[in-house]
């Protein structure tokens, strides 16, 4: 037997307010929320990241010309928040932390080279040991986070 406890006037009204939201101005919102709560993963990530000592070439395999020059600590600058665009990214908001190479300054095209292991080189776990020094963290906050993002919400809502 459940026991009605207490009652909020209105709430029938504000939850259809809610539904009627756009699905974008959802999303941008989550999107804003996660970003903040990525921060102390991000920085982790460029904390554990490798640096080399000496600068790096990418050649073409076609005619061995320089394609890039990388300079130690370019996999460090690289490493930031990276917005899902397909799957359940068109939909949901999905935000990933690892390094960017798509039209950046700092091009870490080859940060999952470094993490997984090639070859001829070990892998460097650095993202493994960012994500498990900030695991904990992230949820708190985001819970704290999305519970303002919905607050926020509601009051532009109520005043409309």
């Amino acid at each position: 037997m459940s026991k009605q406890l207490f009652e909020i006037e209105g709430f029938k009204t504000l939850q259809s307010k809610i539904k009627r939201l756009p699905d974008k101005v959802k999303k941008r919102e989550m999107l804003r929320v996660l970003r903040a709560v990525a921060k102390p993963t991000v920085a982790a990530a460029r904390s554990e990241a490798p640096v080399g000592d000496k600068v790096h070439k990418r050649y073409s395999r076609r005619d061995g010309s320089v394609l890039g020059v990388y300079n130690p600590g370019n996999l460090k600058k690289s490493i930031g928040n990276i917005t899902g665009r397909r799957g359940s990214a068109k939909v949901n908001a999905v935000l990933y932390v690892g390094p960017r190479s798509k039209g950046r300054k700092y091009d870490g095209y080859y940060g999952a080279m470094v993490h997984g292991g090639t070859k001829f080189q070990r892998p460097n776990k650095y993202m493994d040991r960012a994500y498990n020094r900030t695991k904990g963290l992230v949820t708190r906050d985001a819970e704290d986070k999305v519970a303002k993002a919905i607050q926020r919400q509601i009051d532009k809502l109520s005043n409309a």
